[in-house]
């Protein structure tokens, strides 16, 4: 092959390169470069006759494995386009059901509602379906949940199985566990096990009872720190009693936020000492408690108070 014509070595500089402009100068010439058009100049510059072949080459490399990566991508999609058609064209030829995936028509269809013995749907209850045979687990799911209060959907569950047999297990922190036994699920037709009523435990609770400050003035206000707590369930209600013999001093309710911990204010008692009964009056699903009585000293002065 045949490449331009090259640049007598009188027309490069001491580093090999073409020089270019738009005049030849006196002064150029006297150092002996050529100045050519830029339009003009060779792409390959003297001595380098074997990068010229080289490029060329590579070139052509390029060219044919473009080629090729296209061909094999033309025959990979020629291969998987009948394959990913086939559902399509079986669901569009199913008259009684054209909207439903072929997937889905293989599967069976179990679902319920979980509520507590009110009638109110359980959220985030983990709904486990057991193969009957094996007791292995097949479909897990949580019952809905939401922040919005009223709604049929509130403790709702479905479960997407092969037709079978299985055991329908409900879990959840605080209530009795729920067991169906022997629930069918069958190809097409949902199975609905209906409203399922599980039973709130009643679980023990543990109250504890501290005075802020156990000696006070007689006109400064007497204040208990008390906590309620349960390993087996969340204290998210209930009510807390202070009681002196049988009078009533405090009944404050404790709200969710509380986690269980509340400060009560007893207001100003008389002077002299006082022992004190703090009570957990319980609620559905935890057991009243009561701490240890707590002692509080009203002085007769601020100095003695001191």
């Amino acid at each position: 092959m045949v490449g331009p014509a090259l640049p007598c070595p009188a027309a490069l500089g001491p580093t090999g390169m073409v020089r270019s402009g738009h005049r030849v100068g006196d002064r150029a010439k006297s150092d002996g470069f050529k100045l050519r058009n830029a339009a003009r100049r060779p792409t390959i510059v003297a001595g380098d006759d074997r990068a010229a072949v080289d490029e060329q080459k590579t070139r052509s490399l390029m060219h044919r494995t473009t080629r090729t990566a296209r061909r094999t991508r033309l025959a990979l999609l020629s291969l998987l386009l009948p394959a990913l058609l086939v559902p399509a064209t079986a669901s569009a030829h199913d008259d009684d059901h054209d909207d439903v995936p072929a997937v889905v028509e293989r599967a069976g269809l179990i679902q319920g509602v979980a509520v507590d013995s009110s009638g109110r749907g359980i959220d985030d209850l983990a709904v486990q379906a057991l193969d009957a045979r094996t007791g292995e687990p097949v479909a897990s799911a949580l019952t809905y949940a939401s922040a919005r209060p009223d709604g049929v959907q509130h403790g709702y569950f479905y479960l997407h199985v092969d037709p079978g047999t299985y055991d329908v297990v409900l879990v959840k922190r605080g209530y009795d566990a729920g067991l169906l036994a022997g629930v069918t699920a069958r190809r097409k037709a949902p199975t609905s096990l209906g409203p399922i009523t599980l039973e709130l435990r009643d679980w023990p609770t543990t109250t504890a009872a501290s005075v802020v400050d156990p000696v006070v003035a007689p006109k400064q206000r007497v204040r208990l720190k008390v906590e309620v707590g349960s390993r087996k369930a969340r204290v998210d209600g209930g009510r807390v009693k202070v009681l002196e013999g049988r009078e009533v001093l405090a009944n404050q309710r404790l709200k969710r936020s509380d986690k269980g911990a509340v400060k009560v204010d007893l207001g100003r008692l008389p002077k002299g000492t006082h022992h004190l009964k703090v009570l957990f009056t319980g609620k559905e699903g935890l057991k009243p408690s009561r701490a240890e009585k707590v002692k509080v000293v009203v002085a007769r002065s601020a100095r003695h108070a001191r």
